[in-house]
Formats: C-alpha cells, sequence, structure tokens
C-alpha cells in the first residue's frame, strides 16, 4: 500500500513538474523571439478601447486621408528685384566675315567694306576679289560690374547678302555704346552657326538661321555705373511691376531692419543705408537680397491668336457661367471639268473647261456646358479638359465671358 501511494505521488510530482515547464516555455518563448506575450495583450489593463475605436487606424490601412496645407512660395528678393544701378548696356559694331565661299556677298558696298580693311593695315588695293566675305552687324548686352579683360558672347548678324555664315571667321571688330565714339569691346574669332542651308539646281533646304552666328567678345574698358553705394539709399526695381509685391518687400525689410525701406511705387521700392553698415553696404544689400517674401500677381489670361496658345494666371477666376459651342468646317473643292474637240471637229473648235465647285459644310458639337465659378488655376484647367474644348474654342468663350463680367481677369490679345 505505501510503495503504490508513493509511486502515485511521484507521477503526480512528475506531472505537475512537467506542467509548470509548459507554462514557462509558453511565457518566455514569444519574449526571446520579440513578440508580446499574449497573457498581456488579454490583461483586463490593455487599452482595448483604443483598438475598437473608429477613429484609430487599423494595422495595414493605407487610406487614412490627411489635410496638408500648402504655404505659399517665398522667393528671395534678389530673384525678383534688380539694383538700379545693375543696368545692361548694349555694344555694337560693324565687322568683316571671310572665309565664307559660296555663302558670301558680292555687293559694292561689302567689296567698299573689305578696301577700308585693307586700309587700315596699310594696303591700298582698289580691286578687290568678290564673293567669300560678308559685312556683319555685331551686338552684345553687358551686365553690370564688367571690369577689362573678360569675355562675353555677342551676336552676329547678316548686312548684305550673304546666305550662310558657316565656316566663317570674324576680322576683329570695334563694338561702341549706343551713341559713343569710344569703343568698350573687341569681337573676333570662329563663328558658331547654329543653322545650315543647301542649293541645288533643283531645291534647297535652309536649318534654322544660317546668316545668324555668335562670337567671342572681349571687354576692353569697364562701362562705369551709378555706385549703389555711393548715396545714403538705394532702389530696388522689381522685375515684376506689382503692388502687393511692393508692400510685401518693404514689410520684409523693415521686420528685419526698421524702418529701413518704403515702397515709392508698384515697381520701386527706396531701402535705406543703417548707420552700423555704413563702412560694409555690400555686406546690407547681400542681406537685404537673400530675405524671402510672397509675391503677388494680377489676374491676366494671355491669348495668342495666330497660335491658338492660353496663358492662364494665377489669381484667374470664373463666374458661373453656361456657354455652348459647336465646330464649324467648310471644305472647299475645285474640280474643272475640260471637255476636249472630238476627233470629227472642226479645226475652229477650242478645249473648254468649265468650273466646278464642290462645298461642304460640317458642323459637330453644339452642346452646352455649365462652367462653374473656380477657386484655382488647377481647378479651371481640369474642368476645360473634361469639358474637352479645344484651345482654338476656348478664345472666343473668353471674349465673351469678359464682355459679359464673368471672366475676374485682364484678358490680353496679342
Amino acid at each position: 500500500m505505501d510503495s503504490k501511494m508513493l509511486i502515485t505521488k511521484l507521477l503526480t510530482t512528475r506531472f505537475t513538474l512537467a506542467l509548470l515547464g509548459c507554462c514557462v516555455f509558453a511565457w518566455v518563448g514569444p519574449v526571446c523571439h520579440g513578440q508580446a506575450p499574449q497573457a498581456l495583450e488579454e490583461s483586463p489593463s490593455a487599452p482595448q478601447a483604443l483598438e475598437e475605436s473608429p477613429s484609430a487606424p487599423q494595422a495595414g490601412s493605407r487610406d487614412v486621408e490627411k489635410s496638408v496645407s500648402v504655404d505659399p512660395v517665398r522667393h528671395r528678393v534678389k530673384d525678383i528685384t534688380r539694383l538700379s544701378s545693375d543696368r545692361t548696356n548694349t555694344l555694337e559694331g560693324r565687322g568683316l566675315v571671310t572665309g565664307l565661299g559660296a555663302g558670301g556677298s558680292n555687293s559694292e558696298d561689302t567689296a567698299q567694306e573689305l578696301r577700308n580693311y585693307y586700309k587700315r593695315w596699310g594696303l591700298n588695293i582698289a580691286d578687290v576679289a568678290e564673293g567669300g566675305v560678308a559685312l556683319v552687324n555685331i551686338s552684345v548686352d553687358v551686365p553690370a560690374n564688367y571690369q577689362e579683360g573678360e569675355t562675353l558672347t555677342g551676336t552676329v548678324s547678316v548686312l548684305d547678302e550673304a546666305t550662310s555664315l558657316f565656316g566663317g571667321y570674324l576680322q576683329s571688330a570695334l563694338l561702341f555704346p549706343i551713341g559713343s565714339k569710344d569703343a568698350y569691346a573687341v569681337a573676333s574669332g570662329e563663328l558658331v552657326v547654329g543653322g545650315f542651308s543647301a542649293k541645288g539646281d533643283g531645291a534647297d533646304i535652309t536649318k534654322n538661321h544660317p546668316t545668324k552666328a555668335k562670337v567671342t567678345v572681349q571687354i576692353e574698358r569697364a562701362l562705369q555705373n551709378e555706385s549703389p553705394f555711393s548715396g545714403k539709399t538705394f532702389d530696388l526695381l522689381l522685375l515684376n511691376k506689382d503692388r502687393g509685391t511692393a508692400v510685401a518687400i518693404e514689410e520684409a525689410i523693415n521686420a528685419v531692419f526698421p524702418r529701413a525701406s518704403r515702397g515709392l511705387n508698384g515697381g520701386v521700392v527706396q531701402v535705406c543705408f543703417p548707420a552700423e553698415f555704413e563702412n560694409n553696404k555690400l555686406k546690407f544689400v547681400n542681406q537685404i537680397e537673400q530675405l524671402k517674401v510672397t509675391t503677388d500677381s494680377q489676374a491676366i489670361v494671355i491669348v495668342n491668336e495666330s497660335t491658338g496658345a492660353i496663358v492662364i494666371g494665377e489669381n484667374v477666376k470664373l463666374s458661373t457661367f453656361a456657354f455652348g459651342y459647336e465646330d464649324l468646317v467648310v471644305k472647299v473643292r475645285e474640280t474643272p471639268d475640260v471637255y476636249l474637240p472630238g476627233a470629227f471637229a472642226p479645226r475652229s473648235a477650242e478645249t473648254v473647261v468649265t468650273p466646278n465647285t464642290e462645298i461642304n459644310v460640317t458642323e459637330s458639337g453644339g452642346n452646352y456646358a455649365l462652367m462653374e465659378e473656380q477657386p484655382t488655376v488647377r481647378d479651371l484647367a481640369t474642368l476645360l479638359n473634361q469639358l474637352g474644348v479645344p484651345p482654338r474654342n476656348l478664345i472666343p468663350i473668353l471674349l465673351q465671358a469678359r464682355d459679359m463680367g464673368a471672366l475676374q481677369a485682364e484678358l490680353i490679345i496679342e
């Protein structure tokens, strides 16, 4: 009896230890593999209400909409203005391009210019060979602050009957400011031509403009503009004239340097040099140019009737109105009837040509559409694409919308 009880106790003890080991393994195993224990998830203290809340995103769900506020684009003052003293000067001059071969000119003016060129080198040649030379105009725009020895790219254009500048070399030519007799730059060197022309007995081909080219221009004398640092103030000139943008620039400057600027009009903002920048005005101007502002612009729609292009500005608005449009296509075809004299017709009989005109008229469309008020240009473009209105058909619609007051913008027709 005692032995049976002992065996029963041993079996009970082993069963209890085995059960305890399974429980420990079930608890420790997930933790070792980085998983949360199941008992914790089922604990009454776990926030089950958060999982069942309809506002909480479910696992794997990506259809969560978020309202994102888009800030307006801000631009540096440097990018939307320029200093009044930073003006561009244009230099022009005349010169000779040689080495053109058949593309050169045979005009008398070109021959005389070639004689003058020889005289400058001490050569008096009365009879010059015609052809292979072109009389050209050279022009270059010189930005502010360019100094002696710096180079720019100028434009060369033909003044005579030359047909191509391909392969030509520009002899040294002096360039002058408009209305001045003092040379400020010299142009010379190989020409870079962006086009070509070829001609045969029965056909010819031309690509781009072979009578225009580019050439290197070297500055020989610096152009003296008014220094922006000579006085107590300087002017910022707006590239796109707008009163709202001028006010924004004034407020941005005064926020950093109180009472340092004032807007004179929609195109000019006057800035005063603070006393602490008296000896470093360049640094002050650079700090002003790095300030960022939100630009404003007038609501404008530009229409080019010749190309059918339409450009709509950011602030253009349309009031709600309905319109109808249709396409009307008229085709005219001429097929004249020719009557020849018969085999036994008299000699005085003549061929008779009778005109035969065929006119086809095709109408399509004729649907009415509702142009609803659009708060943004994106919405307007989307609506126009949905309506399927071609740009050329949209032009008269915009004209009528302007006349009836539904287009809240200035309409410019080019």
